[in-house]
């Protein structure tokens, strides 16, 4: 097979470009200000609420502006990356909670991975500022602890075993949101000097990760993580994209402990996603046992996180490539800047039409961050040097009474 052709360029670079613009056109003001809109998802759609979300969109959001600013010296970008940080502290409640943090299931609070990836945000942005003997990362720093250790330390983190449970009280493990808590975790040792954090929190929680992988040589699955297990039963279903969330994770606690186990199934996690990635470089939804496939909806903006796993694990060495992902993205930009969220929502139930078909097309926040993080990291030139121009944000729908307005 015919190794993809690597993706334009000035695609690229206009995308980035767009992708911004959408998200300014995105804001909401207000005494809480943030990044609104709908949220379209596999599990659940929220269309009623609309107002800012405080979850895993920023984490995205965040790096995304950082890496741009790291990479072409713009000040502005981390000025976008310091709002939307301001965005977070601002939103903090008194028990450490960020507001309307649920994503599909705003608005409320609680919302997981989506606090910690909120977390992630706020250290990643105070690490940057720390870097630069800016005093402000004190502030941020000062957030994402108080949540992590109100909510994850206080409320998931089950000592007995170890294992970030999925919410207080339920016994249950999901790899992708304790692989969210563990970059959290070893960005939190970081600015604290704390590396009993590492110890206590991420390695155990790797450790899990990688018990629920397969490593069978030869099966269709070889390298694919379980979704969650629920109590003590493994539930058998692999999502591509949360089985890329919990390569960064993977790769990071191999870096800092230098037991290679964790770099080894990062790369088999990778190899997986390779092996059973489709032609036009899109992913099924789910796989379940002996490799059966459900295609629907095939993310297109959230394979960004697909691209970063890719590209962390062929940093490596790895015969890895996200050329065809990367393409495949870049075929959902949509002339207002965003990308669309996925392909074949009205396809979920085989056969069967859904009324949902129209969230193909919908703009979400917290799917483009994860297009505008990767693609920040690949383009060859700033977003102020593309000449691309962008309509107004498309209006987006809404539900009253259970109807699609």
């Amino acid at each position: 097979m015919n190794a993809p052709a690597a993706p334009d360029p000035a695609a690229i670079a206009a995308a980035v470009a767009g992708l911004d613009w959408w998200f300014d056109g995105m804001r909401i003001g207000g005494p809480f200000p943030g990044y609104g809109g709908p949220v379209v998802h596999w599990w659940n759609h929220c269309l009623a609420y609309q107002g800012a979300g405080l979850d895993w969109r920023y984490e995205g959001i965040v790096a995304g502006y950082l890496t741009l600013w790291r990479r072409f010296g713009d000040r502005s970008w981390l000025d976008k990356a310091r709002r939307a940080g301001d965005d977070l502290v601002a939103g903090q409640l008194p028990d450490g909670h960020f507001r309307n943090s649920g994503f599909e299931r705003n608005p409320g609070t609680g919302g997981t991975p989506h606090e910690v990836a909120a977390d992630v945000a706020l250290l990643l942005l105070a690490q940057a500022l720390a870097g630069a003997a800016d005093p402000a990362a004190a502030r941020y720093l000062a957030a994402a602890r108080a949540n992590l250790e109100a909510f994850a330390f206080g409320q998931l983190w089950h000592a007995p075993t170890a294992t970030l449970w999925d919410a207080p009280g339920a016994v249950g493990f999901v790899p992708n949101k304790a692989a969210t808590f563990a970059e959290a975790t070893m960005l939190l040792a970081a600015a604290t000097g704390d590396d009993a954090l590492v110890e206590r929190y991420a390695v155990p929680t790797a450790e899990r990760i990688v018990g629920l992988q397969i490593r069978r040589f030869g099966d269709p699955l070889d390298g694919a993580i379980a979704q969650n297990v629920l109590g003590t039963r493994v539930v058998e279903k692999y999502f591509p994209l949360y089985i890329a969330r919990c390569v960064p994770a993977l790769l990071q606690v191999a870096e800092r402990t230098g037991q290679t186990r964790f770099r080894d199934a990062a790369v088999a996690a990778a190899r997986f996603l390779v092996r059973i990635r489709e032609p036009d470089g899109g992913f099924p939804q789910v796989l379940y046992p002996r490799g059966r496939r459900n295609r629907y909806p095939r993310w297109i903006a959230g394979q960004g996180d697909i691209v970063r796993a890719l590209s962390l694990v062929a940093a490596e060495g790895a015969p890895v490539s996200a050329d065809a992902t990367v393409a495949w993205i870049l075929g959902g930009t949509r002339p207002d800047g965003r990308i669309a969220t996925a392909n074949g929502f009205g396809r979920v139930v085989p056969g069967r039409g859904r009324r949902d078909r129209f969230a193909d097309e919908v703009g979400v926040v917290g799917w483009c961050d994860k297009a505008f993080r990767a693609l920040a990291a690949i383009t060859d030139r700033s977003p102020t040097e593309s000449d691309a121009t962008f309509a107004a944000p498309v209006p987006t729908p809404r539900v009253v009474a259970g109807v699609v307005r």
